[in-house]
């Protein structure tokens, strides 16, 4: 991406878009769960001319209308979003952060190859949370864990995160052995 355009979009970025890493809940996978991340851009009907040539420049995603008034563009391909990130890194200001953040909950997923990687990228997702203040989060780190442990006919005594072990294939967390 060239130097301009990654400054521009880092610039629209921070005024009018969005980053977000989601747990999913998905009785079919893995986990239960799967983490989704996204980025998005917002603007009223009347500068959906503008997304459109932003997604023309990125290639990736689609524009939707959310409501009678705006439109987004949303990314959801984590490639395209690495890249789309580190390009724009150097010239974030107001999301300098969650980009950051974004890029090592990428790194975090592609190293999920158990419960416990699952479950610490999980946690990364629920520090990034905090960074957009979000309000309707529900699927959560705990809630993975009360999910599996409903799922493996254990009833956990607590929610919160606690380390009894580690090692480096099992960790023991509110009473459960996640492998």
């Amino acid at each position: 991406m060239e130097e301009k355009l990654a400054a521009y979009l880092a610039g629209f970025l921070d005024g009018d878009g969005s980053i977000h890493i989601q747990l999913i809940r998905q009785v079919e996978y893995r986990y239960g769960f799967y983490l989704r991340v996204s980025v998005s851009f917002h603007q009223h009907r009347t500068g959906r001319k503008g997304l459109e040539w932003i997604h023309d420049q990125l290639k990736a995603g689609y524009i939707r209308n959310r409501s009678k008034d705006m439109s987004d563009y949303i990314i959801t391909s984590r490639p395209v979003i690495r890249n789309f990130l580190n390009a724009i890194a150097p010239y974030t200001v107001f999301k300098k952060q969650q980009v950051k953040q974004a890029l090592e909950i990428l790194d975090a997923i592609e190293q999920i190859h158990s419960k416990k990687t699952f479950l610490i990228a999980a946690r990364k997702a629920d520090s990034f949370s905090t960074l957009n203040r979000s309000k309707r989060r529900t699927n959560t780190a705990n809630k993975v864990l009360e999910v599996w442990n409903d799922r493996d006919g254990h009833t956990p005594v607590t929610t919160d995160s606690v380390s009894v072990k580690t090692d480096a294939d099992e960790m023991i967390i509110a009473g459960s052995k996640i492998r």
